[in-house]
């Protein structure tokens, strides 16, 4: 986030190891996770094959390759066992490294590595997979990109819930060699990994995927034809001479996970989310060029193409919040982190935004410009890539970057945490109720919204008192939700508040 938070969080980051909390705070060193690169998790047909570029002609035709995926397994080497899983999932626009005029695209990048590296260090098993690739983002026009995209974030949809069925499998066929509890699974990726998880979430009836909006114009024939590729599992019909290209990898498993967090990304249509699905967490930053955080155009990052409208955090959480699918975790984390995010998120609890520079799509990046400055041109083009650097964190370094991972999982950790059943809140203060309820923005201006997180609790009035005790304003309560013009003078007050069965009380900051 702001300058200003990476410095408070630098401070709270150097304190936290006096009351650490497993799967909330870092509680292991790196040395102490072990990593076992490119385990098999299945196999399938592509439609990439060799290395495209931007300017090649990827072919789609059905069973054009085929292609084993993997996973690197991070494992904390704690003793400890039946520990929940997480399965991660990189960035890199559904295209290899390089080849998508970007330095990312593969499960070894390096803020992939950080963020797996990070919740590993908090006690999960972290599996960190490969998917499969391949679409013509130069295609000529608006519905040949769309159906390209849309098929390859299908196939990504198909990968990551075949990993979750190959790591159940490994638990009951297996002997459980990763020592995981299958109960308590999450997903999560970055970037291009957040349009899988939020699909993965969301698509809850094999239907969703053929809405008008992914169907041909000209024709309404649908863009993801599941009788050749498979139903949204990936299970379906492994036989060429009949029109299937799908092989059904550990079939009699449950693909389903509890939750789903992506950092960046988009999902391709917000209408999929429905009430009842699995609850979503989301850090998103606000100036992403490539990716919107509301809701408009993906761009094809090293072109001026445009390919389909998609929803960001900010437009995803706010309905997952309406539809009451943040209710496992929603009120129950109150951290610095929390406390930050809620300036910038407008009481939207589960969302993470990220204001940092114009045009930053990911400061938690980070690359090796010289290796990218040797790539051989053709069939790369590094200034381009080097230019696509510059556009998703302008002022990157390392120590940048690694302060915006640990802002991001400092945040996610904890909801993680609740929505899986590992720890019942986190700083949350019951003796004093307000510790409950969302003040934002904070410092506020000439708008404050109060936003109640008690769920067996009712806020009946709200006071606003200054430091000399004086009552400024009062606030007629009405429901959880409620926004008000303040027109006070800057200054420190104290937002005094009722329950209906206690009080509390909480600081607002107005500038």
């Amino acid at each position: 986030m702001k300058k200003t938070l990476l410095a408070t969080l630098s401070v709270v980051l150097a304190s936290s190891a006096f009351a650490q909390i497993k799967y909330v705070d870092e509680v292991l060193t790196a040395d102490k996770i072990k990593v076992t690169k490119n385990v098999v998790y299945g196999d399938n047909y592509t439609v990439l094959t060799g290395t495209p570029t931007l300017t090649s002609k990827v072919s789609m035709a059905p069973g054009y390759g085929f292609v084993a995926m993997s996973t690197d397994i991070y494992e904390p080497q704690d003793g400890a066992s039946n520990r929940p899983l997480i399965i991660f999932t990189h960035s890199g626009s559904f295209l290899p490294r390089y080849s998508n005029n970007s330095p990312v695209g593969y499960k070894d990048d390096s803020a992939t590595v950080a963020f797996c590296m990070s919740l590993a260090k908090r006690g999960y098993v972290v599996a960190s997979m490969t998917y499969r690739m391949g679409w013509n983002p130069a295609a000529a026009t608006v519905d040949a990109r769309k159906q390209g995209i849309i098929n390859a974030a299908y196939k990504g949809v198909q990968d990551l819930a075949t990993c979750v069925r190959f790591m159940k499998k490994s638990v009951k066929e297996g002997g459980n060699p990763y020592n995981i509890d299958t109960t308590k699974i999450a997903v999560g990726g970055n970037g291009t990994g957040g349009y899988i998880t939020s699909a993965y979430a969301s698509i809850d009836r094999q239907s969703e995927i053929k809405s008008i909006k992914f169907r041909d114009a000209s024709t309404g024939k649908v863009m993801v034809n599941d009788t050749i590729w498979g139903d949204r599992f990936g299970i379906g019909v492994d036989n060429p001479a009949m029109g299937g290209f799908c092989k059904s990898n550990h079939v009699g498993y449950t693909s389903n996970a509890r939750l789903a967090f992506a950092v960046g990304g988009a999902i391709g249509d917000s209408t999929w989310m429905e009430a009842g699905e699995i609850p979503l967490i989301w850090a998103h930053s606000i100036m992403d060029p490539f990716a919107p955080y509301t809701t408009g155009m993906v761009n094809v990052p090293g072109t001026t193409l445009q390919v389909v409208e998609v929803s960001g955090g900010f437009d995803a959480m706010s309905r997952c919040q309406r539809l009451g699918n943040n209710a496992p975790y929603k009120g129950k984390v109150m951290d610095v982190y929390t406390t930050e995010a809620n300036k910038l998120n407008k009481g939207v609890d589960g969302l993470f935004p990220i204001a940092g520079l114009a045009n930053a799509s990911g400061p938690y990046e980070w690359y090796d410009t010289t290796a990218i400055k040797s790539l051989p041109s053709p069939p790369y083009n590094p200034p381009v890539i080097l230019a696509g650097i510059k556009a998703s964190n302008p002022m990157w370094s390392k120590t940048k970057a690694m302060k915006y991972v640990d802002s991001v999982m400092g945040y996610m950790a904890p909801r993680i945490a609740v929505t899986l059943g590992l720890v019942a809140s986190v700083g949350i203060e019951e003796t004093n109720l307000g510790s409950n309820v969302t003040l934002a923005p904070n410092p506020a201006k000439n708008q404050l919204i109060i936003h109640n997180n008690w769920e067996n609790r009712v806020l009946t009035g709200a006071t606003l008192v200054d430091l000399n005790g004086r009552v400024v304003r009062e606030f007629n309560v009405n429901g959880i939700h409620n926004v008000y013009e303040l027109n006070v003078p800057a200054g420190i007050y104290v937002v005094q508040m009722q329950f209906n069965d206690g009080v509390g009380s909480r600081k607002l900051m107005v500038d």
